[in-house]
């Protein structure tokens, strides 16, 4: 519903604060695990990150790096093609346990 209001001029602004909020806290969470790790390009997967909701969301968590954490500006995000998510969804696929058949008494 909310990549839908993306597209209603009338709801998009108050749609776009969502993607606005998730990316703040993209931006804290990358900054906190830099903490420990030396994070250099972040991938981002998920259907959130598809369309201007996505853009949004990657624009604002730059900004906090950017504003907040200087030192860490530098980082850079990735999001998969739609040929890598389709080679992701193969080797996820095959990549599943075999289930064992159920006995039936």
């Amino acid at each position: 519903k909310i990549q839908a209001a993306m597209k209603d001029p009338k709801k998009e602004p108050q749609a776009s604060k969502i993607y606005q909020t998730i990316g703040v806290y993209l931006g804290y969470a990358i900054a906190q695990y830099c903490q420990y790790l030396p994070i250099k390009h972040v991938l981002i997967l998920g259907r959130v990150t598809s369309g201007h909701g996505g853009e949004i969301m990657m624009d604002w968590a730059r900004k906090v790096l950017r504003t907040d954490f200087p030192e860490l500006a530098d980082i850079k995000f990735h999001t998969p093609t739609e040929h890598m998510k389709r080679v992701g969804q193969c080797v996820a696929a095959a990549a599943l346990p075999e289930l064992k058949k159920r006995r039936t008494a």
